[in-house]
């Protein structure tokens, strides 16, 4: 009796549902963005993560040993090429100057007396009245005096430098760092084991490095074989840099070198870009995003990524 009722039931609730969904009728259709396409006139560019690097470093180092006497810099200062930095006591040099001057008068004077002696037996020996061996004496002296006024005048020039030396001036114009000794330190100059004074880092322009990988190492020869790019011989390539703390690439570059072979352990090449840093905003160690131009401009069909 109970499957007799449950049959019309599910009959009747079946029919129902039909019912219902016919009188919907359809979802409605799915909504769709559109946007025109624009010609415009870009060139495709590869972004890689680079670092920046002074163009230049100097390790300060004395070219003669002595104790410090004073400093003429303020650490992490400006400083331009010329300009006094350290002073090493220059008493000594005097000294051993002095000592060479007198020394290089005493050879000059020499000379003189042996040239006299040497025109005497000139003559003399002309008339018969010295012998030979005398006048060959006198020419030997000679020769003698002007060797050791030679040696006397390269003495003088050598302690000349050392007294000069005593003072070490800026070779290059750049920021310097912090000094590594202070005053009344012994200075070791002169060797490659010379004692580290400072150094001085230029900050404009400055270079930023990047890699390359061979993929588009190989993409970026095949574009300039088919004329599509500048390579060693062309205009130099022209880049934009951004650093860490912002999106935008507000800084230009010009690429000026690229290795003459790949890296073999990393497979990548080594590229170098020079800019522009006349504020002194960015400092050699920074790491930046360098966006490089792949081919030249062409024209494309551009759509919203949205």
């Amino acid at each position: 009796m109970i499957m007799k009722y449950l049959l019309p039931l599910a009959l009747i609730t079946l029919t129902q549902c039909n019912s219902d969904r016919k009188a919907d009728g359809p979802p409605p259709p799915m909504p769709v963005m559109v946007a025109n396409p624009v010609l415009k006139t870009v060139a495709l560019t590869e972004t890689y993560t680079g670092r920046f690097t002074p163009i230049e470093e100097v390790d300060l180092q004395a070219r003669v040993s002595g104790y410090l006497e004073s400093i003429h810099f303020t650490e992490g200062q400006m400083v331009k090429k010329g300009d006094l930095m350290f002073r090493i006591d220059p008493r000594v040099f005097d000294a051993v100057f002095s000592r060479a001057e007198a020394g290089q008068k005493q050879a000059v004077a020499r000379l003189g007396l042996a040239e006299s002696n040497f025109a005497t037996a000139e003559k003399l020996v002309k008339q018969s009245a010295v012998s030979k061996e005398e006048y060959n004496t006198r020419e030997s002296e000679l020769a003698q005096a002007q060797a050791d006024v030679l040696a006397a005048e390269a003495n003088l020039l050598t302690a000349k430098l050392d007294r000069e030396f005593a003072d070490i001036h800026a070779p290059i114009s750049g920021i310097a760092g912090r000094f590594n000794v202070t005053v009344g330190n012994f200075i070791s100059g002169g060797s490659a084991v010379a004692t580290l004074l400072t150094t001085i880092v230029p900050h404009d322009p400055i270079h930023c490095n990047f890699e390359v990988d061979e993929r588009r190492v190989l993409q970026f020869t095949r574009l300039f074989f088919e004329g599509e790019a500048s390579g060693r011989e062309g205009k130099q390539s022209e880049v934009e840099i951004a650093v860490s703390d912002s999106d935008e690439f507000e800084f230009k570059g010009t690429i000026n070198f690229a290795e003459n072979q790949l890296d073999r352990q990393t497979a990548t090449l080594q590229i170098r870009a020079l800019v522009e840093n006349k504020d002194k905003f960015l400092t050699p160690g920074l790491f930046a995003r360098v966006r490089v131009p792949v081919g030249e401009p062409a024209e494309r069909l551009l759509v919203k990524d949205a």
